[in-house]
C-alpha cells in the first residue's frame, strides 16, 4: 500500500490505523453485549466441570485454576479437595490479586468452625489486598430471628461492631434454606469475627434479659453472656 504525502489531510495519512482502531472498537463492544446478554456460567453445571478440566491442562500453574478445581471438588463434595487446591494457591503461590479466593477460603474456615484466628487471618489478608471490595461475608442463623424484636436487637449488635460497614439481613430461599447475616466491612480496620459471632449469638439471649446482658466469643463456638 503506498503512503500518503506528507501534504495529505489526517485523515488519509492515518487511514490504516483509523481502520485498526474501528475495527477493534467493534470487537470490544461486541464482546460487551455477549457478555452481557449471556447467562453465567452455573457452578453446579457440566459446562462448569469441562471448562475446570480444559484451563487445568491448559494453564495448571495459575492460581485462577486452582480456584477453579478448588470449586469442582467442593461440587463434588471434596472438602480436602478444595482445601489442597485452596492451600496451594494462597499458600504456596502467594495469590492476593483474586479477592473471589481469598473471600471463599476465609468463608470456608469460618463455616468448617476453624480457629478464629486463622479465620481473621485471611479475612484481614482479603480486606488487605482488596480494600474496596464489594463481596460480601456470611453468618448463617439458623432459625433466625423469631420477631420484629429480635431483628431489631440484632441490628443494633451489628451497628456496635466498628468494622463492619453495613450488615444485611437474609431470610430463607430456595438454595438457602436458613438466615443467614451478610456483612461488609469498612476499609483499614482490623477484623476480629468473634465479634461478629457474638452480635448474631444475642438471639440466644431471652429478650427480657437483654438489657442488661450481651455476649462475648473467646472462640467462635464458646460464647457466654456478660453483663453490659
Amino acid at each position: 500500500m503506498a503512503l500518503a504525502p506528507d501534504d495529505a489531510p489526517w485523515y488519509r495519512r492515518f487511514r490504516m490505523l483509523i481502520g485498526i482502531y474501528l475495527i477493534a472498537m467493534a470487537f470490544g463492544v461486541r464482546e460487551y453485549v455477549l457478555s452481557r446478554t449471556q447467562p453465567e456460567i452455573d457452578m453446579q453445571s457440566e459446562e462448569w466441570s469441562r471448562m475446570a478440566e480444559v484451563v487445568s491442562r491448559v494453564n495448571p500453574a495459575d492460581v485462577d485454576t486452582d480456584y477453579l478445581l478448588a470449586m469442582e471438588a467442593l461440587k463434588k463434595g471434596d472438602r480436602d479437595g478444595f482445601v489442597r487446591h485452596m492451600e496451594e494457591a494462597l499458600l504456596d503461590k502467594h495469590a492476593k490479586h483474586n479477592e473471589i479466593l481469598l473471600q471463599a477460603y476465609a468463608q470456608h474456615l469460618f463455616t468448617v468452625n476453624a480457629d478464629y484466628r486463622q479465620v481473621n487471618q485471611w479475612l484481614n489478608f482479603w480486606r488487605l489486598n482488596h480494600p474496596a471490595s464489594a463481596e460480601f461475608f456470611e453468618i448463617p442463623l439458623g432459625a433466625g430471628p423469631a420477631g420484629e424484636n429480635d431483628a431489631t436487637a440484632l441490628r443494633l449488635e451489628l451497628d456496635g461492631i466498628d468494622w463492619v460497614l453495613r450488615h444485611e439481613l437474609r431470610q430463607p430461599a430456595q438454595g438457602s434454606p436458613q438466615w443467614r447475616v451478610l456483612l461488609w466491612f469498612r476499609p483499614a480496620t482490623e477484623i476480629d469475627i468473634r465479634e461478629a459471632v457474638a452480635a448474631v449469638s444475642i438471639l440466644s439471649v431471652p429478650p427480657e434479659q437483654r438489657g442488661a446482658f450481651t455476649v462475648t466469643c473467646l472462640t467462635l463456638e464458646n460464647c457466654q453472656m456478660v453483663p453490659r
